[in-house]
């Protein structure tokens, strides 16, 4: 769990900065920002700076207290709703477009809390939509062990093997993104540190000591069905 706890703070990372819950100062991470921008302009939607890292915040905060990957939870946005408050068919609403009949089931399996304006509040409050899209996957993953078959339930359709690995494709590249940018963000701060020298001839030595040859991982197919924690901003399993 420290080590959990550690690497959700290295999520500061942009100049967009809104605050948890507890007060925490979370930043909005660039990829993030561009992924909600470009998705939400498809559907010809504008979107503010304000807007973006409020939604962050609760996709971390929550992702955080049901111990699901933020990433993942982003992922699952971008497919069902490209980050917009939205209606599906039938009884099925917001960004993770939960029907309102299953949300009524976890309320009562998982003791959250009913909206008190009305179920039809999981469309526009995507801070309950998200509360109750991530609590419901991840009692599905303790009840399947992996992922893909969370989602699949989460998905329940005809096509929902596809579905959820269509989700942990996107998940796969927002994961690598935050990796990226969390590097980049390291090696400007040793960069600017004042042993920063010192540091990277120690890195070139050690890189050329320790290198070895390693496949391209653009070439390496991944097979979704075995993934069951999927990493956790680079880190394999939590």
């Amino acid at each position: 769990m420290f080590v959990f706890a550690v690497l959700l703070l290295a999520i500061s990372l942009t100049s967009v900065v809104s605050f948890g819950q507890d007060g925490e100062q979370i930043k909005t991470p660039n990829w993030f920002r561009g992924a909600v921008i470009k998705k939400r302009a498809g559907m010809n939607l504008k979107t503010a700076p304000e807007f973006v890292a409020d939604l962050w915040n609760a996709i971390y905060t929550i992702g955080t207290k049901y111990n699901v990957p933020p990433t993942l939870i982003a992922a699952v946005i971008s497919v069902e709703s490209n980050f917009a408050n939205v209606k599906g068919a039938g009884d099925v609403v917001g960004m993770m477009q939960i029907s309102i009949s299953t949300a009524k089931n976890i309320s009562k399996l998982l003791g959250l809390e009913q909206p008190k304006n009305g179920w039809d509040e999981l469309l526009t409050n995507y801070w309950l939509n998200i509360t109750y899209g991530t609590a419901y996957i991840a009692y599905l993953y303790k009840k399947h062990g992996t992922f893909q078959k969370a989602l699949e339930e989460y998905n329940n359709g005809k096509n929902k093997t596809k579905y959820a690995q269509l989700i942990l494709q996107q998940y796969n590249l927002y994961e690598s993104l935050h990796s990226a940018e969390i590097r980049n963000k390291q090696q400007l701060d040793t960069n600017n540190s004042p042993t920063s020298s010192e540091a990277t001839d120690t890195l070139n030595t050690t890189s050329a000591t320790n290198s070895q040859p390693t496949s391209d991982a653009s070439n390496t197919s991944v097979n979704t069905s075995e993934i069951k924690v999927p990493p956790l901003f680079g880190v394999a399993g939590y």
